[in-house]
């Protein structure tokens, strides 16, 4: 009973979504992707070094290191919803507020190739290690 109750437990911490969490962690991508709502296409991959920081502060923000260096910090401004693609992929979504004060998604993803997405109506930024 007691190696049940162990896997059971140890399988439950292996699959907590990460977003969830209560404690800060460190998300890294080395690509980057932007998409326009107005063209409806994706643009080339390119290298750009992007770190995010979750739950960094006592409002669990999100701090966000960018390719250049400069540090941004995403106010949360909802709780977190889980849902899956229609291919399977599970991610969990939150709103946030950006440095120029525009509301929009960041949607991150459980494997790292899938990523992360900033979602704006009309422009999407995802990150990946692809």
């Amino acid at each position: 009973m007691k190696i049940i109750y162990l896997t059971l437990l140890i399988l439950v911490t292996l699959f907590k979504p990460l977003m969830a969490q209560d404690e800060k962690f460190r998300v890294d991508y080395n690509y980057v992707a932007l998409y326009d709502g107005t063209t409806q296409e994706w643009g080339d991959w390119n290298e750009g070094y992007n770190t995010f920081v979750f739950n960094y502060n006592a409002n669990k923000d999100i701090l966000h290191i960018k390719a250049n260096g400069t540090k941004v910090i995403y106010r949360k401004l909802s709780g977190i919803e889980e849902g899956t693609t229609s291919d399977g992929k599970h991610y969990q979504i939150l709103r946030a507020l950006d440095e120029d004060g525009d509301s929009f998604k960041f949607q991150l993803f459980d494997e790292s190739s899938d990523g992360a997405k900033i979602i704006y109506s009309n422009l999407m930024i995802q990150f990946s290690n692809h």
